[in-house]
Order: C-alpha cells, then structure tokens, then sequence
C-alpha cells in the first residue's frame, strides 16, 4: 500500500498541482475486477482518449477483451513496474515501460525481451520521490548523534547489528503519523537492503531508492550498502557512509564509523551529497519526467 500511496495517489496529485491545467487532466481510476461489469465499463470510459498509466499488476485485474478494448480507445498505455516485473500481458498491449530507478531502467532495456513488447515499445525512466507528508523539521538541528531505521524489518538482513538505542518505529498504517513524525529525529538512516537474487521473465526486481530519498528531505546522513539500486547513482562511489555488503559486520562498523564522523568535514560532506539527491528527487523533476512520458503521445 505504501507504493500505491506514493506512486498513485500522491504523484496523481504532484502532476495535478504542477501541470497547465489546460493541456492536462489528471485523474486516478480504479481497476475493478471483470466480474464488476458497470464498473469495468466505467474504466473504459475514463480511458477514452487518456494516456493510462497501469500501476504495476492492476491491468491483470481485467480480462483480455476489456483490455481488447481500452486498447482501441486510449491514447496510449503504460505500465509503471516500480519495484516488481510486471508479467507480460497481450503482445503489445503496453506502448511504453516506466521504471523508478536507473537500474532498473538498465535491465529493463537489457531484457526487454522477456516481456515480449511490440517493436518500437520504449522504457522510460520515472523518478521516485520523497514522501510529501515529511515537514519542515530538520535532522541537521541534533546536536548529537541518532540512529534510526524506518521501513519494513524483513528488509535488512540481520537485526543483531543493530544498537539497543536505535529508532525503529512502527511501519504500520495505523501508526503512520508517528512513523513520519520519527523521520527527523534521527541523523542516521540505515538504508542497508539485502540483495535481489531472483529473476523475473529474466529481469531483476529492483526498488527506487525511496529511504534514502526520505532521509535527503529531513537532512539526514545514510548509512547504505553498495548494491542498494541507485544509491552510488545519487550519492557517488565516495559517499562516506556507503559499506560493501549488508552483513551485520559491515553494520556495525559503518554505524561506528558514522558516529565517530558525526559533526566532521566528512559528515559535512555527506550531507552536501544528500542535499544534492534531494534536488535531483524534487517534485518538480519527477513531474518534468512525467511529462515527457505522456508527450510521447502527442
């Protein structure tokens, strides 16, 4: 639900507020199962003459004749795979791959194939954003050093590298207010993620980097493992805080070796690299690209 809140209901929003209104009407539709007939209908009639962005799986929730048919009647279709591979539908039924990451736009384009896409179908590049909900509170006003980890546990690789004194609130939607409310409060991110392994119709599930993109907002520091999809991208092969691998080792002497650089030049520096992905990941820029997706369809 996370990533439906953000990439569906808060981009939908961003591109609302940013785009001229009289060149564009951007609405959110809800895919209902085929069996809800009226309201496939109603689906069809939202897509008439619309660009439809299908977030990740939401087009298999419809069968092959109505997609048959908001096939003959939009303008163009997309699929927007976030942090999965979406499995391949009718041949050519999506005009154009959207991915959130450069990784992912890089396997993508390398394994297209998989996908079995009509000649001309194209991958295209739709950067994440940070969380719209974080305020004005900053990380940089601590004066002393603060851990935290804000996401899923099943994520990381091994809790025991951890401190006892580490933020690691809630990741429940019922908890979301403290969740966000948390963000500032520390100058540490942990971002560690283990690795993908498996490939899906011979393409590599990748993940923005969203945490990080959250951390950059409220002026945190990360502590982030190389393979991490687009985290030396965003930050650069030097960034400070960066470890080789998400071992508990690795860990715990990234998490020592950012509490010793806390408050130095090198901290400085790492900051300056967040501030510089933090513009990169702005509202703006992720509607810019938006946009010239949508163009692509006169």
């Amino acid at each position: 639900m996370g990533g439906k809140m953000m990439r569906v209901d808060q981009l939908s929003q961003m591109a609302a507020d940013m785009l001229p209104s009289d060149q564009y009407d951007v609405q959110t539709a809800f895919v209902p199962r085929e069996d809800r007939r009226h309201k496939v209908r109603e689906l069809i009639d939202a897509c008439r003459g619309a660009v439809v962005i299908f977030h990740k799986s939401a087009a298999s929730n419809i069968g092959p004749d109505t997609r048959a048919e908001i096939r003959k009647v939009a303008a163009g279709i997309c699929v927007d795979h976030l942090d999965i591979v979406v499995g391949p539908l009718e041949k050519g039924f999506f005009d154009v791959h959207i991915v959130a990451s450069r990784f992912a736009e890089a396997e993508l384009v390398q394994n297209l194939n998989g996908l079995k896409p009509l000649p001309g179908t194209q991958v295209r590049h739709l950067r994440h954003h940070a969380d719209p909900r974080l305020g004005e509170i900053s990380a940089r006003e601590i004066d002393n050093f603060q851990l935290g980890y804000f996401g899923m546990l099943e994520n990381i690789a091994d809790r025991s590298a951890f401190p006892d004194d580490m933020s690691i609130p809630d990741y429940e939607p019922t908890e979301l207010d403290g969740f966000l409310n948390a963000l500032p409060k520390s100058n540490l991110h942990v971002t560690v993620r283990k690795p993908f392994p498996k490939r899906s119709f011979g393409i590599l599930p990748t993940k923005p980097f969203t945490k990080g993109f959250n951390a950059a907002v409220v002026g945190a520091n990360v502590l982030v493992n190389t393979q991490v999809h687009d985290a030396t991208y965003y930050l650069g092969e030097d960034y400070p805080f960066l470890i080789p691998d998400p071992s508990p080792n690795s860990v715990r002497a990234g998490i020592e070796h950012a509490r010793e650089a806390f408050g130095s030049a090198e901290w400085q520096m790492g900051l300056d690299r967040m501030a510089d992905m933090r513009a990169q990941v702005a509202p703006e820029k992720v509607v810019q690209e938006l946009r010239q997706i949508v163009d692509l369809f006169g």
